[in-house]
C-alpha cells in the first residue's frame, strides 16, 4: 500500500446562501489547508473561523460524489450525490438534527470543487446553497 499523498494548498471558499423570503448572502474565506491522496480519494482538510470559533473542515472527493464534515465550533456531516437525496446531521445545542441534502449540481476537478444544493429540516427546505472551493499547491 502506498503512503498518502500530502501537500500544502491555499483554499479559497466562497459560499452562496439563499434562504427562502430573504436576500441571498455570499461569503469569501482564504485559508490554507492540507490535501492528501490516499490511493485515488483526495481529501482537503482546512480550518476557519466562524463567530469567533474554530471549525476544522474535511473534504471527501470522488467524481460522482463528495462529503463535508465539519468539527470544532460547528459540527455537521454533509454528504453529497447527484441526484439521490442524503441524509446527514448538525449538532445544536439542543443536539443532533437530522438533516436532508438535495444535490443539484455538483463537480469535481484537480483544483476545484463545486456543489449546488437544498438543505432540508423536517422535508421543508431551509435554504438553498452554493459552495466552490478553489485550491492550489501553496509555495
Amino acid at each position: 500500500m502506498s503512503q498518502p499523498i500530502k501537500k500544502s494548498v491555499n483554499v479559497r471558499l466562497i459560499s452562496t446562501i439563499q434562504h427562502p423570503d430573504a436576500a441571498s448572502e455570499t461569503i469569501h474565506i482564504q485559508t490554507t489547508g492540507e490535501l492528501t491522496i490516499k490511493g485515488k480519494q483526495p481529501y482537503l482538510v482546512y480550518e476557519e473561523m466562524q463567530n469567533e470559533k474554530s471549525v476544522r473542515t474535511t473534504v471527501k472527493l470522488s467524481s460522482d460524489s463528495a462529503l463535508i464534515l465539519r468539527s470544532g465550533g460547528v459540527k455537521m456531516r454533509l454528504p453529497f450525490r447527484l441526484g439521490e437525496p442524503q441524509v446527514g446531521s448538525y449538532d445544536t445545542d439542543y443536539g443532533t438534527m437530522m438533516i436532508t441534502i438535495n444535490t443539484k449540481q455538483l463537480k469535481v476537478e484537480v483544483g476545484q470543487f463545486r456543489v449546488e444544493y437544498e438543505l432540508l429540516i423536517n422535508e421543508e427546505v431551509v435554504g438553498t446553497y452554493t459552495l466552490e472551493l478553489i485550491y492550489t499547491e501553496a509555495d
